[in-house]
């Protein structure tokens, strides 16, 4: 789910990095209008696969695999 989130945000920039130069931003056409609702939605977009990426909660199965890690760290040894 996190490597989706982080893949879908490098996306939407290259994405804006293809598009910005080829977006109206100033005016009263039709394409001006196009190019603002596309970028509030490309935002959007980014605020929401940024806050899966950040507030991700931690599963039962990967506090375990910490625990016996951390197990195996102490009984090692070396």
């Amino acid at each position: 789910m996190r490597n989706r989130c982080i893949l879908c945000l490098f996306i939407c920039g290259a994405l804006l990095y293809y598009a910005l130069p080829q977006l109206t931003l100033h005016g009263n056409s039709l394409a001006t209008y196009f190019s603002w609702s596309w970028l509030i939605f490309l935002f959007m977009a980014v605020a929401g696969n940024l806050a899966a990426v950040l507030y991700t909660p931690v599963t039962k199965q990967h506090r375990q695999k910490e625990q016996v890690q951390n197990r195996k760290k102490l009984r090692s040894y070396d």
